[in-house]
Formats: C-alpha cells, structure tokens, sequence
C-alpha cells in the first residue's frame, strides 16, 4: 500500500509477469480476500483502501462509499478508524492501567448539563441508586468546600430596603436651609419642578427631627409655604403643602400661630386666609390629641364588628341584647320572642332579669399638649378681630361674611380641644368666645 500511495509501483510494474503470475492478479486476489472477511473491520478497510489506490495506477476510477460516506455518516466512519486504527494502541494502555487499579473503586460522576442516555437502565437496583446519591453529595460537598468563591460566607446580600438615590435628579435636601433654596428656585430653571417636589417630600420627616435651627426657619418656610401655588402640576400637590404646614404647626406652634395670624392681615386672598385657618384647626385638634382619639375608636369599633358573627342578621336576639350592640334598629335582627317586644310590661320584666352586659373595652388616653398654649392662640386671634374690625376688605361683603364664619369655626375647634385640660382659663375663654360671636347677631 505504502509502495502504491509513494509511487514505487508504476503500471508498468503491475503487469510483469513474475512466478507465472502478474502481480496485478496477485494484488486482486489479495484485495478480495480483505474485502470478503465481515468480522475484521481494520482488515476489509485496509482492503478498500489498497484497491482504491491501485485503482488510481491502473488507471480507472473505484470510490468505496464506506470510506467517503456523507456529512451524516462521518462522525460514524471517523470513529470506526480511531476505534480500529488509531486509538488501538490506547485501548491497549488502558487495559493495562484498568488492571492495575481494578481494586480501586472510583465514584461515578456525570456532567449535568450533558445528555445522559442508558441501555441499562435495569440493571441498577435501589442499593446502586442510593450508593450513586450518596457519591454526588460527597463529591458536591468536596467541591462546595474546596471552592471557596462558591460558599455561603462569600456571598453578599442584596440590600433590600434601596432609597434609590441614584436615581434622583437633584440631590435629597439635607437641612430646612437647603430646602429653603429649593423653594424659592426659579420656576423658569431645568430642575425647578424636582427640587420643589424633593423638598416639599422632605420637609415633614425634617421638621418632626426638631433640627436646631427651626424655631428660626419656621416663620420664613411657613410664609413661602401658604403662598406657594402648583405651577407645574405636580402630583398631590395640596396634601404634601398641608403635610408641610401641619409639621411646623405641631412642631412649632408658637411661632407658626403668631406668623399666621400676621399672614392673614396682610393683603391676601380669601383662600390664603382660609387655608390659614385650616392649619390653626388642625394644629388644635393634632395638638389636642382629638385626631389620635377618633383613630383609635373606630380601630376598636372596628375590632368590635369583626368580633361578631358573620350571620349576625340570622341570630334571634333580645332587644335588651340590641340596644348593647347598637342593632336595636337593625330591621334584619329577629327578636327572640315577638310577645316579649309588643308588650312593654313584658320588655320591662325581662330588663330586670336578665342582664345583658356590654363587652369591655379598653381605656384610651391621650396627652392634651394643646391646653398649656390654648390662650396664647386664641387670644392672639382675639386681639386680630379688635385690631381688623374696621377693614372692610378683610370683613366686608360676601367673602368678608364667608371669613368671619370660618374665624368663629376655627375660634370653636380651639375652645373643644382646650376642655380637657384642667384649669379655669377654659371658662374665660368660652365667655370671651360667647360675647364675641354675639356682637355679630345683628
């Protein structure tokens, strides 16, 4: 073959008659004998591959598909030349080395992210399926240990609870000076409308700190607050302005009261004068504890109700029974007896026996911080109605009468949350309040 494929034979060679025969006959002879073993495949390979060489001598043309398949029959054809020929003499190392460390049982591991495909799928049984479980937790336990890049003490967290800072356009105002400058930002600037909305988010969660300088930043931030207009539509706009106002009036009471009062003598419009006066209610009533009261009532009226059955209008009950749980006009609740409701002796003898007692509740107390400064407020309102009362633009016509209604509204809320402080100022100032409304009778 070797001769062929150099060119040490040439035709000339083949035909010559040598021992009584040509070696061309002797070279067929020799190439059908390989051709026709079916067991030996190296040896029917070596066959195609001298016929196919000499045929190149002789000069005609013999192509063995075996030996040049097609593109989905190479990878095959490929590897039956490595088995049988090229890798023949490291199947024989390996046997050698398979000998000599037979005694040593090495654990199956498989690759998971490769197709696993069995013809035996058989022949293991439990104890081989557990043993092979147990391979792969002490290998995968090896390997967690001995990567350390891949343990639990390596990796971090994420942080959860991101303010998203980053993402902001302006920077978070980190004082009442610094949201003072974003206030009074020019409305014609790129970030006018971000640093408004940034500061006007800021401002309650700063001003409940109690930073050192509010007492002085309290009457300039309220006044450009109470004028501030919504020029760029922002979104909740009015509930982040009063939001803002309500935590310098908690938080500074005095001096929001007393800047106020001012801002309402100056010339305003109605609805500035208005708002004022929402915020001097509802700092009495936050002050007062009043709001926390109402809360924490519907909270346990709340609890209450959900106490009872869900087909409470089913149940048959006394009417002793829904008068204690205010379903006594619930036309829905039958009474346990119709006799005992058309007939008031019968009502009244069933009271005195049975004694329906109402469910407990628990004692709600709450501190009254706004008694101490009651007077000072109101009587800092007092002295604006005798100092105002001539100014006809502030009292006079429809808007001046709309004013006035809302200032005795405000006066009012002020004396109701004062009653439960104790003292005898709460009598003075409901005198004072009483005379003053009266005057306005005519």
């Amino acid at each position: 073959l070797q001769s062929l494929k150099g060119g040490v034979l040439e035709q000339n060679d083949i035909g010559h008659e040598h021992s009584g025969s040509s070696l061309a006959s002797t070279l067929v002879q020799g190439i059908t004998l390989r051709l026709e073993v079916s067991r030996a495949e190296s040896i029917r390979i070596d066959g195609m591959l001298i016929a196919e060489a000499m045929s190149s001598i002789i000069g005609q043309s013999i192509r063995f598909d075996e030996l040049h398949p097609s593109d989905e029959g190479q990878e095959r054809v490929e590897g039956d030349r490595a088995k049988y020929g090229v890798v023949q003499k490291n199947s024989e190392r390996k046997r050698t080395k398979t000998k000599k460390h037979r005694a040593k049982k090495k654990p199956l591991t498989l690759d998971p992210d490769a197709e696993y495909v069995s013809d035996a799928e058989d022949s293991f049984d439990s104890g081989d399926v557990s043993s092979y479980g147990d391979s792969l937790e002490s290998d995968g336990s090896s390997s967690c240990s001995s990567n350390s890049s891949w343990s639990e003490d390596s990796l971090e967290p994420y942080v959860m609870d991101d303010d998203e800072e980053d993402l902001r356009r302006v920077r978070r105002p980190r004082s009442l000076r610094e949201c003072f400058a974003y206030l009074i930002e020019n409305e014609n600037e790129t970030l006018a409308c971000d640093k408004h909305e940034s500061a006007l988010m800021e401002l309650p969660a700063m001003v409940s700190s109690r930073p050192l300088d509010l007492v002085d930043m309290t009457p300039t931030l309220v006044r450009i607050l109470l004028h501030m207009e919504d020029k760029f539509n922002m979104e909740n706009f009015v509930q982040m302005k009063m939001d803002s106002l309500m935590a310098f009036a908690v938080h500074a009471p005095i001096e929001t009261c007393l800047h106020l009062v001012n801002e309402i003598g100056e010339n305003v419009s109605l609805g500035t004068r208005l708002e004022a006066l929402t915020v001097l209610g509802g700092m009495a009533q936050e002050l007062s504890g009043l709001s926390e009261l109402r809360n924490r009532q519907e909270l346990q009226s709340k609890q209450r109700e959900s106490q009872l059955p869900n087909n409470v209008d089913e149940i048959a009950m006394s009417s002793k029974l829904q008068r204690s749980l205010n379903l006594y006009n619930n036309p829905n609740v039958s009474s346990r007896s119709n006799d005992l409701e058309e007939s008031p002796q019968s009502t009244s003898n069933v009271s005195k026996t049975r004694r329906w007692r109402r469910p407990r509740t628990t004692a709600i107390t709450v501190t009254n911080r706004f008694g101490p400064i009651a007077a000072q407020m109101m009587y800092s309102l007092f002295a604006f109605i005798s100092r105002t009362k001539s100014e006809e633009s502030i009292w006079g016509g429809p808007l001046g009468e709309k004013f006035l209604s809302e200032f005795l509204r405000t006066l009012s809320i002020m004396l109701d949350c004062s009653r439960t402080y104790p003292g005898n100022s709460v009598h003075v100032m409901a005198q004072d309040l009483f005379e003053l409304a009266w005057s306005f009778h005519d």
